[in-house]
């Protein structure tokens, strides 16, 4: 992975067409010790009518203003030399988590423990060690009031996916309730005022971490694997020959949680896989 991550694994393909192989799951536990930009989004929102955010259509309307959004957000990072580091934005309760985690450098993760219950319930391997930073990951007041238009809820979606593509930046819905606002970062009325914005519109507040002005400024980038080659073009596949649904695999994004030993889980799923296939020759 471009020598991003420190002691990186060599990755093994996957059987079966897969995003990530254990190897490179494992990996993503390690700090990243040189900013690149990254090779699929943090943020992925939900599917919206079976399709994933990179398959929906917008209107033209809708397209324009995501455009607009997308060009404002990058000249604001190309010029935000004096962004702090993301171990300076995460939440304070969860900050020895992801210390933990970013070690000597950053980590796109936080560490995490498994409770009381887990510990009883689970096998030792399926417990989580790693979750992935989210946007409500950030401190509220760390946000930037950048889009103050209205971006419809898919071309919000987006965006988000498009911003979270550089290591510690995010994208906060500032909607009135439901689904047009991140959780729990409504503006109030007041905010609103103060603003200049109107109760229909949805704006939305960015934040930049030192990590993703210094990956722009290198133009490192982190690139995909032979594995995960091999399986965006098993995806473009399914979807040029009119798939829908779950017949399409997902786009490549981040696993939301990392867990432990992954690389015995995954080469034992491999194995299994492996078995099954022979068995049906």
């Amino acid at each position: 992975m471009d020598g991003a991550h420190a002691s990186a694994h060599e990755t093994a393909p996957c059987i079966n067409p897969c995003m990530w192989s254990g190897e490179e799951a494992e990996n993503l536990k390690k700090p990243i010790l040189v900013p690149a930009k990254l090779l699929a989004p943090t943020v992925v929102r939900g599917w919206s009518g079976g399709k994933a955010a990179d398959q929906i259509v917008l209107s033209n309307k809708a397209e324009a203003a995501l455009q607009t959004a997308k060009d404002l957000f990058d000249n604001y990072l190309a010029n935000a030399e004096y962004a702090p580091p993301l171990v300076d934005l995460v939440n304070p309760w969860m900050l020895d988590d992801y210390k933990q985690a970013a070690g000597e450098g950053f980590n796109l993760y936080k560490y995490t423990r498994p409770s009381k219950k887990e510990l009883k319930e689970e096998p030792e391997h399926a417990h989580m060690t790693h979750m992935i930073l989210g946007d409500t990951s950030i401190k509220k007041e760390a946000y930037h009031p950048l889009i103050d238009f209205h971006l419809t809820i898919d071309a919000g979606r987006q965006f988000a996916e498009y911003v979270s593509i550089w290591p510690g930046c995010f994208a906060m819905r500032r909607g009135t309730a439901g689904k047009a606002a991140t959780c729990g970062r409504k503006l109030s009325d007041d905010e609103r005022a103060a603003r200049g914005i109107a109760h229909n519109v949805t704006p939305t507040d960015v934040v930049v971490s030192q990590e993703a002005y210094i990956a722009y400024r290198s133009g490192n980038v982190t690139e995909l694997s032979e594995s995960q080659k091999a399986y965006m073009d098993f995806r473009a596949r399914k979807i040029a020959t009119g798939s829908v649904g779950d017949d399409v695999p997902r786009p490549i994004n981040y696993p939301f949680f990392l867990h432990k030993d992954e690389v015995k889980m995954r080469q034992h799923k491999d194995r299994k896989r492996q078995r099954e296939d022979d068995d049906d020759f």
